[in-house]
């Protein structure tokens, strides 16, 4: 990959977070959405689809291997963002997929999958929920790392750029294999502390780039999605 901090960057379309990213992801880069349950990881990466849509006309894909479709259909009319309208107009599609499946498409080069999802809509975003559910089909660690290496060369064929969603402990701070792989990793957090919880994000790691090394708070708005507050403090 050429010097990332010079190359061309995928905004998602959150204010503030851009600037603290030196721009946005890296064009053609994966990435992980890591963090625990409740921490705002399907939302961050539906949102960054509907942003690339709305904002920058960059059409997206979002395959699912855990969430029914109509589920997710009705839980982000909260937010205000109409997918059967983006569906309809071939700027999204939302694919209830098994990981099954997908790994037939990579071991198979089965180009099915590539022409029936970013070929078709000319999608230049894509987003899997979740990768854990993907990892699990392979018993070993050597079996998951080459299995990973597979299916992120298939993703880089189709010229996009990768949102993974990662379910794990952000805050015991184990990480995860995955963490070597990736070109980016933003945490999610929803920390408690007393009664309430806080969610924040850090950026962890965006290979190549400058960019913050402070976890500040985020805020999950009606009618909006993810909000964040660079300049503020967690606690």
């Amino acid at each position: 990959m050429k010097n990332a901090y010079y190359a061309e960057r995928v905004p998602t379309g959150i204010k503030g977070l851009d600037e603290a990213m030196s721009g946005g992801f890296v064009r053609d880069s994966i990435n992980l959405i890591a963090g625990g349950p409740g921490s705002g990881k399907s939302i961050f990466a539906l949102q960054y689809l509907i942003k690339g849509i709305v904002e920058r006309n960059e059409h997206g894909v979002y395959l699912t291997f855990e969430e029914r479709r109509d589920k997710l259909v009705q839980y982000m009319k909260n937010f205000g963002w109409d997918l059967e309208k983006f569906e309809k107009d071939n700027k999204l599609r939302i694919i209830e997929i098994s990981p099954k499946d997908v790994r037939k498409a990579v071991y198979n080069k089965n180009l099915g999958l590539k022409y029936g999802t970013a070929r078709y809509i000319k999608a230049k975003r894509v987003a899997i929920d979740s990768i854990n559910a993907y990892s699990l089909l392979f018993p070993t660690e050597v079996a998951k790392r080459e299995a990973h290496v597979n299916l992120f060369e298939m993703l880089r064929s189709w010229g996009v750029t990768v949102l993974l969603v990662a379910e794990y402990d952000v805050e015991e701070d184990k990480g995860s294999p995955l963490d070597f792989e990736v070109d980016g990793i933003l945490r999610l957090y929803n920390f408690k502390k007393g009664d309430t919880r806080t969610r924040a994000i850090e950026i962890y790691k965006l290979r190549g780039s400058k960019h913050s090394t402070k976890t500040f708070p985020l805020e999950i708005v009606d009618k909006e999605g993810i909000r964040v507050y660079p300049e503020q403090n967690v606690f």
